[in-house]
């Protein structure tokens, strides 16, 4: 196919299926059209090494800035900012020839794990539109599920790549901590300074472990300006040594999981078994899942509060001495709004440690395989202001709902490590997926590692026809 016609399929299928998903919420079809136009010119002029997304059709996340394409993070005051620059992000992939459809809805700043925009409204997940698609990069793995776009640039503090990816059904990558360079993410805002400096990681949505190989490669590395980017190479093994080792894990603090997702982690545990790896329940000795969400939640509270109007902040921390211990992530992450410097200093400590005890016990792994929510994709509810949180039902157990959201998913936060999502397979209707953690700055051996057992764990379907 030609760009051009590769493009106007993309946007013949945001015609027919968008108004239902509500996963593209600025389009730019005609800057799209005329991209692939130029790229069709590119080839039939006989230009040779064009680059490796050449005239394929991305979207992108509404968290980063794109040059004179609407940009607005779903937060109401940026509702009509039109920034002057790409992000690193995107400027990166279009210089790889990609061609920008549009961009994706999220919920407003990222910060909730489903996506509900008070700009845009909710997206609705393409496999049952009643369902939320997971948050924040929900438009993004909405749309890639949904045959929109080939891939699309998420970020990722609490699982916002990862509990989209699984609950869509598509692959996503969570890169480690400061690999790709977060300039024009918003937040921070265009105006304002950075506060959070820890646990945001970026990455990227799309439907097979091909592409997240591709797009770290295009992705990774310093840009001049963010300058907590290391000048790693990029080094993708060719071989990793057989049989695989798979360590893998299914309690996280006594969290409980629904049926699905028990039945996805068993069949693709017993199906890495049949292929003749070395898979085995394990989990690293003094890895605490408490102390983890404790440093999580302070790291977090104390840093993202840094945004926050004072008078928000002190509520909050409030609310937090009210939370009960049942519910450790609410309480750490209310609690770290109170701004104690020393709490902060102990919880930064805390997760050096933690981030060594994962690091020793994955010395003797190839990757560790775990649940990626308590709860596979549940119904839409709308959080914001002083609502509070609804409790989401695992089985028979009423669990609060950050801990059912993201409870798998922050620890892998507060250790900065890189982690994939893989689809597995259909459950009673709806996809599951499973994160593969890895050692921090080794995604290239990860990504190697999940190539060899996605067809083992089950691969992207479509929701759509």
């Amino acid at each position: 196919m030609s760009a051009t016609e590769l493009v106007e399929s993309s946007l013949a299928r945001i015609k027919q299926h968008n108004p239902a998903i509500n996963a593209i919420v600025t389009l730019d079809e005609q800057g799209a059209l005329e991209s692939a136009r130029r790229a069709d010119a590119l080839r039939e002029l006989g230009h040779e090494n064009l680059p490796p997304l050449h005239g394929i059709p991305i979207s992108v996340k509404d968290a980063f800035e794109t040059a004179g394409l609407k940009t607005t993070s779903s937060h109401p005051p940026l509702a009509n900012y039109i920034p002057a620059r790409d992000a690193t992000v995107v400027a990166r992939l279009k210089a790889a020839g990609a061609i920008v459809l549009g961009k994706t809805n999220l919920p407003e700043l990222a910060g909730d794990p489903q996506c509900w925009s008070p700009l845009f409204g909710a997206t609705h997940n393409p496999w049952n539109t009643a369902l939320t698609p997971g948050g924040s990069s929900g438009g993004s793995a909405a749309a890639v599920a949904a045959g929109f776009s080939f891939l699309d640039p998420g970020s990722d503090i609490a699982g916002s790549i990862r509990i989209p990816a699984a609950y869509c059904g598509v692959a996503g990558l969570k890169a480690t901590e400061n690999r790709i360079p977060r300039t024009g993410h918003i937040p921070h805002l265009p105006t304002g300074g950075r506060s959070v400096r820890h646990l945001l990681s970026f990455g990227l949505l799309a439907r097979c472990i091909d592409d997240l190989q591709l797009g770290l490669q295009l992705l990774a590395g310093p840009d001049g300006i963010d300058s907590e980017v290391p000048p790693l190479p990029i080094i993708m093994p060719a071989v990793i040594e057989q049989p695989l080792r798979i360590a893998w894990w299914d309690d996280f603090g006594g969290l409980p999981l629904c049926q699905r997702t028990r039945d996805a982690l068993a069949r693709t545990v017993e199906g890495l078994r049949q292929q003749g790896m070395t898979v085995e329940r394990r989990s690293p000795p003094q890895f605490d899942f408490e102390k983890a969400w404790h440093a999580y939640g302070i790291i977090a509270g104390t840093e993202i509060g840094l945004g926050l109007p004072a008078m928000q902040r002190h509520m909050f921390s409030l609310f937090g001495h009210l939370v009960p211990a049942s519910e450790p992530v609410t309480r750490a992450f209310l609690r770290g709004f109170s701004f104690s410097s020393r709490r902060y200093n102990e919880a930064l400590n805390l997760r050096e440690h933690l981030t060594e005890q994962l690091e020793v016990f994955l010395d003797d792994w190839d990757a560790w395989v775990c649940p990626v929510a308590s709860v596979v994709a549940y119904p839409h509810c709308r959080l914001g202001g002083f609502r509070k949180p609804p409790k989401l039902k695992v089985d028979q157990r009423f669990l609060s709902y950050m801990e059912a959201t993201i409870g798998w998913t922050t620890p892998f936060s507060l250790t900065g490590s890189p982690v994939v999502v893989l689809p597995t397979g259909i459950e009673d209707g709806l996809p599951v997926g499973l994160q593969w953690i890895g050692k921090r700055w080794c995604d290239e051996s990860l990504l190697a590692v999940c190539a060899q057992v996605e067809a083992v764990a089950g691969g992207y379907v479509n929701p759509l026809p």
